[in-house]
């Protein structure tokens, strides 16, 4: 993603995501937007701060998923323990 902004269909191209998942984004605020009449466009900065916060929110995720909680870890019910 190297353009200074894109229209719904470019972001959608770029990105691919699909129309749904995309609108979906905006209307939960996650992905932002910004009209010029009846246009609107998500620029470069936004598109990759929306990337970035996916990332991050895999990566902890990820990290949840690898370290057992802490009540499994005090009764012994973590990985490996049947």
């Amino acid at each position: 993603m190297n353009d200074l902004t894109y229209t719904i269909p470019e972001f959608i191209a770029h990105s691919k995501v699909g129309r749904t998942t995309t609108y979906e984004e905006i209307n939960a605020g996650r992905l932002a937007t910004y009209q010029v009449g009846r246009r609107r466009y998500i620029s470069a900065q936004a598109a990759r701060q929306w990337q970035s916060s996916l990332e991050a929110a895999t990566a902890a995720l990820n990290e949840q998923r690898r370290r057992p909680n802490e009540s499994q870890r005090k009764s012994g019910q973590g990985a490996g323990h049947t």
